[in-house]
Formats: structure tokens, sequence, C-alpha cells
């Protein structure tokens, strides 16, 4: 009986041990990111060999982290902004035309002899926001819950907006029907997302223990997806370096102008707008989901076309870090700080 009890112990040690390892190293790696993701893409583009899949792969991959995002996405925080439909609203006004004006304006006035690359740049602005908006809210003491409700907006409204904006992209390798793009997010994103939450409230306690497993498989699932992504555009990325500072100083304004448009937007007394609902709908509008914009890129347009989507993804990880970071150190949430530890 006793090397039973013995044998009990050591078996809820060693798990113990293994989800504390499992979630520093999900710590390092969310806490490290861009910086990984810069490594992974100069180690693809540099290294002479890469892991060659189909071209269906990259879409199944993000399928997995948007499949992880619904098991860990808070449900109930979507149901508390029930009582603030006006603030919700607000958010997907600004998204929908400050983020997307600002990338149909930054296309044509510096890609227009380069129509493939426009398209990649206005791809970049018209996609959901990104899982790292919830993430970084959180970090800032913003209201996630909004964020959260807010993308489920974003994930009907993208396939209407998208076809729309490319109309002044000329070229005839840039044509995306809304029937296609709608297609694709119902199997990149619908079904994984649904399948998620159905998941999580048909095994609750399952997916509760798992949290720091599906974390960290959504953060080295993400990596997986810029090798493949890089490793099959190498040739494209090839012919396009010489361009490649402009692409990012493209990037760079179209995260922090939507952010910082937004904000001052915001400030405006008669809008009356709460600080932490500021903050969520800044990281709203400036971070898309750059991953799906490539992907869909490459599947509708051409590889030259997901660049620009690369790099801001880059940008907006990292920016939205640093932005995160210093706001969280500016205004101290007590309740914040014990939830992190």
């Amino acid at each position: 009986m006793e090397k039973l009890v013995h044998i009990r112990n050591n078996i809820v040690t060693t798990q113990k041990v293994g989800e504390e390892r499992i979630k520093h190293l999900h710590s390092f790696i969310s806490g490290n990111l861009p910086l990984l993701i810069i490594f992974v893409a100069f180690f693809t583009y540099f290294f002479p060999f890469h892991l060659q899949v189909a071209g269906w792969v990259p879409s199944v991959l993000l399928g997995f982290v948007i499949f992880f995002t619904g098991l860990s996405m808070n449900v109930e925080a979507i149901k508390k902004m029930r009582s603030k439909y006006g603030v919700l609203g607000l958010a997907t006004c600004l998204k929908w035309t400050i983020t997307v004006i600002i990338s149909v304006a930054l296309a044509h006035l510096f890609f227009a002899t380069r129509p493939e690359i426009a398209a990649g740049v206005i791809l970049s602005g018209t996609v959901p926001n990104a899982t790292a908006a919830t993430l970084y809210t959180f970090i800032a003491g913003g209201n996630t819950s909004l964020v959260i409700a807010a993308s489920f907006l974003d994930i009907i409204i993208s396939p209407i907006v998208t076809p729309l904006a490319l109309l002044g992209i000329e070229g005839e390798s840039v044509t995306i029907s809304f029937f296609n793009l709608l297609q694709s997010f119902i199997l990149i994103v619908i079904l994984p997302i649904t399948a998620g939450l159905f998941f999580q409230r048909k095994l609750p306690h399952i997916v509760a223990k798992s949290v720091s497993y599906t974390k960290l498989g959504s953060s080295i699932t993400l990596l997986l997806i810029i090798h493949t992504i890089i490793g099959s555009a190498k040739g494209a990325i090839s012919s396009e370096l010489i361009i490649f500072p402009i692409i990012t100083l493209v990037a760079f304004l179209q995260v922090t102008l939507p952010m910082l448009i937004a904000y001052l937007l915001l400030q405006l007394k008669w809008l009356k707008v709460e600080n932490e609902d500021v903050t969520a709908i800044v990281f709203h509008v400036g971070l898309c989901n750059t991953a799906l914009a490539a992907i869909l890129a490459i599947e509708f347009i051409s590889e030259i076309a997901a660049i620009p989507a690369i790099i801001n993804m880059v940008i907006n990880l990292s920016f939205g870090s640093f932005l995160a970071n210093y706001l969280s150190k500016r205004t101290p949430d007590p309740e914040l700080i014990k939830l992190a530890n």
C-alpha cells in the first residue's frame, strides 16, 4: 500500500514538474516571439534546406493556431460586452475605417507600380485582429473582453471589405472574390475556432489543464508557419530585397498610424470612452492577423504578395509588445499583477 502511495506521489510530482517546464518554455517563447520570428525567418532564408510542404499546409497550421485560440478563449468575457454595444461598435468602426483607409493609401502611395506588393499591404490591414491583440491588451491593463468580442465581428466583416479594398489595384494576379475569400475564412478561421469553443464547452476540465500546452502549441505552430512560408517564398524574397526597407517603413506606418489616430480620436471628451476601452481599441485597430494575410496572399495572389504581411507580423508583435509593457509600467494594476503571477 505504501509503495502504491509512493508511486502515485512520484507520478503527481513528475506531472507538476512537467507542467512547470512547459510554462517556463511557453513564457520564454511568448516573451521572445518577435525575436524568434526574425531568427526563424533569417535561418530559413539563408539555410540551404527547409521543410518542403504542400501549399495547403500553412493554412492547416494556422487553423491549428486558431483552434488553440478557441480552446483558451474566455467566452464569459464576450458575454460581458452585452451592456457595452456602443464601445464595441466604436471599436469595429475605427478598425474598418482607419486601418483600411491607411492600408489602401499606403499601398497606392508607395507601390502603385507594384500591384502584388500593394495587394499584400492591403491584405495586411483588412484581415481580423491578431490573437496578440488580446494578450497585449491584457498586459497593458485594457479591456480584453472588448478585443475578443470585436474579433468575432472582424471575421464577419473581413471577407466583405477585403475584395472591395483591392478593387483599385491593377494586375491580372490581384483578384480575390468574396466567395473564395469566404471559403478560406470558413476553413481556416470559423471552423477551427468553433471546434475549439465546442471542445472547451464539452471538455472543460481537460481544456483547463491543457492551457499551457495549447498556448505553447500556438507559438510553436506560428513559427512553423513562418518557416514554411519563407521557405516556399525564397525566390520571391530574393527578387525583392532591394525594396525591403520601403516595405518595412510602410509596415511600421501601417501598424502605428491607426493606433495613434484611434488614440487621439478617443480622447475627444464627447465620446466618453473609459481608459481600459481606449487601450483595447488601440491594440485592436493596430494589430492584424498577418499570418492569415500571408497565407491568403500566397493562395490567391503570389508569394511576393506575402512579403508585406510577414514584415508586418514582426513589427506588430515587436511594437505591440513594447507598447504593452510601457503601458503596464505606466499604469500598474494590482489585479493584473496578481493574475500574471
